[in-house]
């Protein structure tokens, strides 16, 4: 008798497809648009995230993440790197948020994640919220990124877990 996935079939398929870890590659010279960069969460207590989301005025362009984590948090966070690109972000942090992908419970759901990874949803959240937080004051730049960051500095940062 074959044993189930404990992952099920799409957290599998996004953790064995993690196309959007990494870095955004910097802007080609006379491109200008706006990185912002969210952290969240610690090595320490198992989780650690940063988004870095390009847009071009409210439009999310293209999305890029590092995440330590459970496999659970990784498909998550690949689940949202594909979600994101092309949608508007108007208004409040956690309004533009909700409407544009939904909320941690409604990831979990659409990923088949269990209720007791919920509280790594949240963290992955807290990383894009504060992503998000830095949209207003991006101004187009040509640098690579425009950083927040809420975690310690002398965590090192991988793309896997």
């Amino acid at each position: 008798m074959a044993e189930e996935d404990p992952l099920g079939p799409r957290v599998r398929a996004l953790f064995m497809d993690l196309a959007h870890a990494g870095d955004l590659l910097p802007l080609a010279a006379g491109e200008a648009q706006a990185v912002c960069t969210g952290e969240a969460g610690r090595t320490g207590e198992g989780t650690r995230v940063r988004f870095s989301l390009r847009l071009s005025g409210t439009r999310v362009e293209q999305v890029r993440y590092r995440a330590f984590g459970c496999p659970f948090t990784l498909a998550t966070c690949e689940w949202l790197a594909r979600e994101l690109p092309g949608c508007e972000l108007h208004g409040a942090v956690e309004r533009a948020l909700e409407k544009a992908v939904g909320t941690p419970a409604g990831w979990a759901a659409t990923l088949g994640v269990p209720a007791a990874r919920l509280g790594r949803l949240l963290v992955v959240e807290d990383a894009l919220r504060q992503a998000l937080a830095t949209k207003a004051p991006c101004e187009p730049t040509r640098r690579p990124m425009v950083r927040c960051s809420v975690t310690d500095p002398d965590e090192s940062m991988t793309d896997s877990g």
